[in-house]
């Protein structure tokens, strides 16, 4: 996979350019760890269940030694249950489970008990995994920060089909607003996010992802 392509322009600040550094180690690191987690799903978890089926056959089979087989089949179950969870802490984004408007809608409901919430998702266009999971991420931090300022209402909206905009709008307070995104800003921005957040009579935050379209030859 491609590295995220950072935004144009850089910083002469070195303290700005260290952090910059460390988001990109740490989602370096967590994209690692996706990737390992999807292995371990898709290609140790499919032998292990075509080797319980090849043992079912075989049961059928072989009825004189059918105890024995059944001994083996709950063996390797209870791996497959342990690979699952492993599976699942390791690949943790609910963005890669079921992608992000699910995720979101699950994220809408979870915080719908300490806020007003609204929750819109028009976009039609697939995203890659990787940018499934940075946007889910982006929203989560944004959000949480909405909260932790006040917000009684917060609405979630996801729409375009050239550029897809993500855009969270709450009724937070806004002093240190910025300062407050400071993180969420920089993780998106370095994986190819854009990320604006404009405050009038309600704080608006809109990340949006790119899509990259094929050259014409």
């Amino acid at each position: 996979m491609a590295k995220p392509r950072r935004p144009a322009g850089g910083s002469g600040n070195p303290a700005q350019t260290q952090l910059r550094e460390m988001a990109a180690r740490y989602i370096e690191a967590r994209n690692t760890l996706v990737r390992a987690g999807r292995r371990l799903h898709d290609l140790v978890g499919s032998s292990l269940s075509a080797a319980g089926l090849q043992l079912q056959l075989l049961r059928m089979d072989n009825p004189g030694i059918q105890p024995k087989i059944d001994e083996a089949i709950r063996t390797l179950d209870e791996a497959l249950d342990r690979l699952r969870a492993l599976s699942r802490e390791v690949d943790s984004s609910p963005a890669h489970r079921g992608g992000l408007k699910q995720a979101l809608r699950r994220l809408s409901e979870e915080i719908s008990g300490r806020c007003d919430v609204t929750f819109e998702y028009s976009a039609v266009l697939t995203l890659p995994p990787e940018m499934d999971v940075a946007l889910y991420d982006a929203a989560h931090g944004v959000i949480e920060t909405a909260l932790q300022q006040g917000a009684a209402s917060v609405k979630i909206a996801v729409a375009g089909d050239g550029p897809v905009i993500l855009r969270i709008t709450d009724d937070g307070k806004k002093t240190g607003r910025a300062r407050a995104l400071s993180l969420a800003r920089l993780l998106a921005e370095e994986q190819g996010l854009t990320f604006e957040c404009s405050t009038g009579k309600s704080t608006i935050v809109s990340i949006g992802y790119a899509v990259r379209r094929p050259a014409r030859g």
